[in-house]
């Protein structure tokens, strides 16, 4: 009889630690005093979640977060005196059976937002002040501050309930600063800090940006670069391929000689008749430039012709003036045509002495 006892006790034990393992852990957790966060760890059913500070009425879950359509945790407001109160919190599973009810002392289960708002404020070169702010205006919250230079390892300090730091004596160099906080000892100390904030920076980039962010930007800037050179060709192509002006200018066109000779000498005689000026286009002022602009006198010349003394006719020893030329024209300054005559008056006036007197 004893023997069967031990082993149904025995045989009962594997069950009782299977039981006992397989409960779900429920963490809760207070975020910026704003809220409570509780999740479990069992994500294979769908649990439904109950809760109550001491003092208060039970409270059914306001807002559930999921996972996969699962119920994984539970989301629901906090008031700030809540937290020196015990939390106590019930799990039921899809049969409306109780699964787990824990209790929670949640003084030292508070995380808080990381600071905002930071920036560094040089202090007539001998100092730098570090500026910031918290979301949740409380008189608990205790800050620390770790700075680094040029990516050297992290320096901490703590300054505790101000919101305000102090580096004496900066180099030049690059200097980043980071703050986080948590709820300080005489209030009931958390165990958790916040996360760190968005780094500042102070030094020779004089930039606010993470080394992230700096990266990113001169990728950035490579990218904008060859966007902007690839658009420049293609505009400048686009100008070669339709203006014919710009086309010769770039790439001047060599001409067929055997082939465009023969093609303008034809245009020369075909279309304005050897008309060389016509044909080369010539302006009209300088075309004008080549005709005369003054006109000359016409002078018609005679000429006399000398007889012979032995004609049988007597009376007549001259014969008549007869014309050699009546297209030729004088000049203003033109003597030597007015010689000519004089000769001929002279051989005339001789021959005539010679008829009056004869021998």
């Amino acid at each position: 009889m004893l023997l069967l006892l031990v082993g149904l006790f025995l045989g009962n034990i594997p069950s009782f630690a299977f039981s006992a393992s397989s409960q779900p852990k429920i963490d809760c957790l207070i975020i910026n005093l704003d809220y409570v966060n509780c999740t479990w760890t069992e994500r294979e059913h769908n649990y439904s979640f109950k809760s109550k500070f001491t003092s208060k009425e039970i409270l059914h879950c306001p807002k559930y977060l999921r996972i996969d359509g699962v119920n994984v945790g539970c989301v629901f407001p906090y008031e700030k005196p809540l937290r020196f109160n015990m939390l106590k919190t019930w799990l039921y599973s899809d049969n409306g059976s109780l699964v787990t009810k824990p209790e929670h002392n949640l003084k030292a289960y508070v995380k808080l937002y990381p600071p905002v708002n930071l920036s560094v404020v040089e202090k007539k070169d001998t100092e730098l002040r570090l500026y910031w702010n918290f979301t949740k205006n409380d008189s608990c919250i205790e800050s620390e501050v770790r700075h680094r230079k040029d990516n050297n390892a992290w320096k901490n300090t703590t300054p505790g309930h101000r919101t305000s730091f102090s580096l004496p004596f900066p180099s030049k160099k690059l200097y980043e600063f980071q703050v986080r906080a948590r709820i300080e000892d005489s209030c009931g100390e958390s165990k958790f800090w916040s996360d760190w904030s968005e780094s500042v920076y102070w030094g020779d980039l004089k930039t606010n940006k993470t080394s992230e962010g700096l990266v990113n930007m001169s990728v950035m800037s490579l990218v904008l670069y060859a966007v902007g050179a690839i658009v420049i060709l293609v505009i400048l192509s686009c100008l070669l391929v339709h203006s014919e002006r710009l086309r010769i200018i770039l790439i001047p066109v060599v001409p067929n000689a055997g082939r465009n000779v023969s093609n303008y000498l034809a245009a020369l005689f075909d279309n304005y008749d050897g008309n060389v000026e016509k044909w080369l286009s010539m302006p009209k002022d300088l075309e004008n430039g080549f005709k005369p602009n003054f006109t000359e006198r016409a002078c018609p010349v005679r000429e006399y012709r000398i007889v012979s003394q032995s004609s049988t006719d007597s009376e007549s020893i001259l014969s008549n003036p007869t014309d050699l030329s009546s297209d030729y024209q004088c000049m203003h300054s033109y003597s030597s045509a007015s010689s000519i005559p004089g000769s001929s008056e002279t051989i005339q006036t001789q021959d005539l002495s010679q008829v009056d007197n004869p021998v």
